[in-house]
């Protein structure tokens, strides 16, 4: 059984300080950014690093573009963040990727099981390894 707890800073700067007492107790994380809007999506690197920062360790880290369903593919926005873009993020920082869109429901659940899969396989390496080498 996986128990999932969602805490929500929307990338404010006045919930900063708490967040990193919340990485110390997490096993895993959702970094979430605005599809259409560049800004978000150059913060990301950002909160990875107060991740790492805050947990003392790696933790399994889930990318999540959202909003995808503002993103008009026949108009392309120059403040558009591309799913090439994000998948290559993902890939910099260790983290798996994902795409969502609340509004039609499109892998909202798909990106909270992602997380939870993610985080038990990362919990379970850690936990054989730790068995084994003892």
């Amino acid at each position: 059984m996986v128990m999932l707890c969602l805490y929500v800073s929307a990338g404010q700067e006045r919930f900063r300080s708490l967040t990193k007492s919340y990485f110390r107790r997490a096993d895993g994380v959702l970094l979430m950014y605005d599809v259409t809007n560049e800004a978000t999506f150059l913060s990301i690197r950002h909160w990875a690093q107060n991740v790492e920062e805050g947990a003392g360790r790696l933790l399994p880290i889930v990318l999540c573009g959202n909003k995808s369903d503002l993103r008009s593919p026949s108009s392309p926005s120059s403040s558009a963040v591309s799913p090439t873009d994000g998948a290559k993020l993902a890939a910099l920082c260790g983290a798996q990727f994902i795409e969502t869109s609340p509004k039609s429901g499109a892998n909202v659940l798909e990106a909270l099981l992602l997380l939870a899969r993610y985080s038990n396989i990362e919990y379970n390496l850690t936990t054989t390894a730790t068995t084994y080498s003892a």
